[in-house]
């Protein structure tokens, strides 16, 4: 059985925990509480998924080639 080929690039550095940290920044030094932290947190959700899906579609385009 082969093994699946997935770059560590398709994990960068963009990730939920990441972004919350950039969020928990903001919110200390400019004081706006709590929305740096909700819009930093929703957008590494939607990094999460946009990778998962990327990553989703390299494992099945090359689960055809195999079967080619």
């Amino acid at each position: 059985m082969a093994k699946a080929r997935i770059n560590l690039e398709d994990f960068g550095p963009v990730s939920t925990f990441s972004t919350l940290l950039i969020g928990l920044l903001i919110q200390n030094f400019f004081g706006y509480a709590p929305w740096p932290v909700i819009i930093f947190v929703l957008i590494g959700i939607y990094d999460g998924y946009r990778r998962m899906w990327n990553i989703s579609a390299k494992l099945e385009d090359e689960k055809d080639e195999r079967r080619n």
